[in-house]
């Protein structure tokens, strides 16, 4: 029986079971616990990142979006980070507008700033770990959204208005750390909206979200060699994956259902304390963009929270199998 440990909203942590009812970790709208000065290290790390963005008001928008998904809100909509974030970096008239256009339409690459959050925590460090796929469901009120439509969503164990996200982690002895992601879009939602929308050309045609998974750990197999991998049963299950896998160089970790559980459970923190569900834009690019962006506050509070490699509700009760 796995232990698996949760951040609340004080930055304590609090002890669940794998078989255990899952428990939602608490609203953390009080804000996030953070050592003195952190603001000094926090301009510090977002330093890093500035290689990432072509233009220098990009990289401002950067730096106030970053800030203002770790300052205490009860939702990390950009209304929200310009008011939190805004007058603590820049002056900018209209902030609010800037960034909905940096998040959601500005054209920079979130697969770079994927890749940069890796870099700067050297996920790879951590030999015993595991990587986990598993869906990530963002409920959506509306039909406008790119992706959205009627589907099931996993940790729901129902079917919800939404989009669902295919998420790539890293499990394991040092911690848990989100490497990727990339947008499903339903083969019906493409049929209908796919060629009136500003989606890639190479994401217009249908493909499954163990496909998905695939790609992106072909991408991920450029920085180096692909670990034992597990996943949530819809990608495990698929007939072709675990062949592509193979064909990658991978291979499936079987027995590790605490590590799904552990990687859902901190999927769920990352929603509640980061607000990774909170973007309300409705493109591609801003769904890609917004996720990058929260990855890249998480990897602040793990370098806060001691240590690049480990999280800030590392426990060294947690493990991969």
């Amino acid at each position: 029986m796995l232990p698996l440990w949760l951040p609340t909203a004080r930055g304590d942590t609090i002890l669940a079971h794998q078989d255990e009812e899952r428990e939602r970790p608490n609203d953390p709208a009080s804000g996030l616990t953070l050592r003195d000065g952190w603001q000094t290290r926090f301009e510090e790390y977002a330093a890093r990142f500035r290689v990432t963005f072509q233009r220098a008001d990009q990289f401002l928008r950067f730096r106030v979006y970053l800030r203002g998904l770790l300052e205490p809100s009860d939702r990390k909509n950009v209304e929200s980070i310009a008011a939190a974030a805004g007058r603590v970096i820049t002056t900018e008239a209209n902030l609010a507008q800037a960034l909905q256009h940096f998040v959601s339409h500005s054209p920079w690459d979130a697969s770079r700033l994927f890749a940069a959050v890796r870099r700067t925590l050297a996920v790879r460090a951590d030999s015993g770990a595991v990587w986990v796929i598993h869906d990530g469901a963002f409920a959506k009120k509306g039909r406008h959204s790119v992706g959205v439509q009627p589907q099931f969503a996993r940790a729901l164990g129902k079917k919800i208005n939404c989009q669902v996200g295919v998420f790539v982690t890293q499990v394991g002895p040092a911690g848990y750390f989100p490497l990727t992601a990339r947008l499903y879009l339903p083969a019906a939602w493409l049929r209908e909206h796919g060629a009136g929308t500003a989606v890639p050309v190479d994401a217009r045609q249908p493909a499954s979200k163990a496909e998905i998974a695939l790609r992106l750990l072909d991408e991920l197999r450029g920085e180096g060699e692909v670990p034992a991998v597990t996943g949530e049963p819809g990608y495990l299950e698929d007939p072709g994956f675990q062949e592509g896998l193979q064909a990658l160089g991978g291979s499936v970790r079987s027995e590790s259902a605490g590590a799904v559980a552990g990687a859902v459970l901190r999927f769920d923190w990352l929603r509640n304390a980061l607000g990774l569900d909170h973007f309300e834009g409705r493109t591609w690019h801003g769904w890609h963009h917004h996720v990058g962006l929260v990855f890249a506050a998480y990897g602040f509070l793990c370098s806060e929270a001691g240590g690049e490699e480990a999280p800030p509700f590392r426990s060294p009760h947690l493990s991969p199998l």
